[in-house]
């Protein structure tokens, strides 16, 4: 029958329980959550379980990950490219399940970095068969396609360098080693603005923009470059910023900007965390913030006014609401000596509150902190081989990390680790059995946590009240 109808068929059809115990306001609620769950249990996919509170996508062999592979999200497709197959996959982020099974071979090898555009579409830097950027049409996840690849000639080398694309969408950006030139490229036209690029004074690698200006870290100088991208035909350099102190960068040291669009962060080899103005082109800390313990400094994220900075051997939170006095936070409490990859990142929740980072020793693991205290928020989450990428999705604040190595090379998605879903049952889904069981747990307002309860009380205030019922009809996806 159409779908509509069978849809209506099957929803007709589900006849829950009255609930038990709820007020009339929340019977409203779970009588509508009843209704939009049904849909999604009509519409349900066979969910990939590899293990309890996780999905994995597992690319068919012998596809394999770089240790620096990423993925992105865009909505709920993922899309990640391997090499040994050198194909880009799409793959559903909450089931784990392959969309298009016969996967997109990509014209060339070593692609390890999507990066999404306009118009649906997804830029990867690598080989094409020489040095390029390649664009796929992402419009429909179960049939990819080339649209197209932008060829980047002379002796450069742009595999595993990171894109950053204009607000439009349309105009991105890539540097080049060892020519050490910036570039600009169109995904409409399908060419360079600028075929000659901008000659930098240093090594680039990782890049990030900010309004009309693109901050780049130079590896050879330890300072940072910054470019004049508003004339994407026409790049200039605006000037360098010299940090102070000794400084060096290694390839994971990146670039962060507050949400004014002009103040940048970064953590440098040396474990200092430096703030910079990339209009004045001045240091806005003279001093920097020294962090950790030991060895060296790498990947920061940031969230409204908290940084969180990896080192070789643990995790700092730091407050930058003033960048000119930035102080530390907190120190992550893995209770023990741990040891990130090499590529390895770090995610915040939603709200801030929670970030998650994974580590390859003392086994392969996945942490998650209260950024306040530095406290372990949840058991530490055991994947098969080296995690390295690592982000957080919606809906629910599930973890998604890259795995590769000698074991596996696949990408798990979790729940229920930075932030609690709503997941009752721990199936990876939050669906009528769910609502269900919120149903037996509801307390209402200050009414406590009975037995076994305590997955419904998301906002952690020892009761299970119409507060949670929001948290959990914003989180349903019905049965995966």
């Amino acid at each position: 029958m159409p779908n509509l109808v069978r849809r209506a068929a099957c929803v007709s059809a589900v006849k829950p329980d009255r609930p038990r115990g709820l007020k009339p306001a929340a019977r409203c609620f779970v009588a509508l959550a009843v209704v939009f769950v049904a849909l999604a249990v009509c519409d349900a996919m066979p969910a990939n379980v590899h293990a309890q509170g996780a999905r994995v996508f597992d690319p068919p062999d012998p596809a394999n990950f770089f240790q620096n592979t990423t993925f992105a999200i865009d909505g709920r497709i993922g899309y990640v490219p391997t090499f040994g197959r050198d194909m880009l996959w799409s793959f559903d982020v909450l089931t784990g399940r392959i969309i298009d099974p016969d996967g997109l071979v990509l014209p060339g090898v070593n692609a390890s970095d999507p990066f999404l555009t306009a118009g649906e579409r997804l830029v990867i830097p690598g080989w094409f068969p020489n040095q390029a950027v390649l664009v796929a049409d992402i419009s429909n996840p179960a049939d990819l396609k080339v649209a197209g690849v932008i060829p980047v000639v002379g002796q450069v080398n742009i595999q595993g360098q990171n894109i950053e694309m204009s607000a439009g969408g349309i105009i991105g950006f890539v540097a080049s080693f060892p020519n050490d030139t910036l570039y600009s490229f169109n995904v409409d036209t399908m060419s360079l603005e600028d075929p000659d690029g901008l000659a930098l004074p240093g090594n680039p690698d990782r890049i990030a923009l900010a309004g009309d200006r693109l901050a780049l870290v130079d590896t050879t100088n330890g300072r940072i470059m910054v470019a004049d991208v508003s004339n994407p035909a026409n790049l200039t350099l605006a000037g360098v910023i010299t940090l102070p102190g000794g400084n060096s960068f290694g390839s994971n040291d990146n670039i962060v900007f507050a949400a004014d669009g002009r103040t940048g962060f970064v953590s440098n080899q040396q474990r200092a965390i430096h703030s910079f103005d990339v209009v004045s082109l001045s240091v806005v800390d003279p001093d920097g913030l020294p962090f950790g313990t030991q060895g060296f400094g790498d990947h920061v994220a940031l969230h409204g006014d908290t940084l969180a900075a990896i080192y070789s051997r643990g995790l700092t939170f730091v407050d930058v609401s003033d960048p000119a006095d930035m102080h530390i936070i907190s120190e992550a409490q893995f209770g023990g000596t741990v040891a990130p990859q090499g590529d390895a990142r770090v995610a915040f929740s939603r709200d801030g509150t929670r970030a998650a980072m994974p580590v390859i020793f003392p086994a392969m693991r996945v942490y998650v902190f209260d950024v306040a205290t530095g406290a372990q928020a949840a058991n530490p989450f055991p994947v098969d081989d080296q995690p390295n990428f690592l982000t957080v999705f919606q809906p629910g604040d599930r973890v998604g990390v890259a795995c590769s190595g000698i074991d596996a090379d696949n990408v798990y998605l979790i729940h229920n680790l930075v932030s609690k879903t709503g997941d009752g049952d721990d199936d990876g889904d939050v669906d009528l059995v769910d609502v269900s069981g919120f149903q037996d747990c509801y307390s209402g307002s200050g009414g406590g946590v009975g037995p076994q309860c305590e997955p419904f009380d998301l906002d952690g205030d020892k009761d299970i009240d119409l507060r949670d019922w929001a948290a959990l009809a914003t989180n349903m996806t019905g049965a995966l």
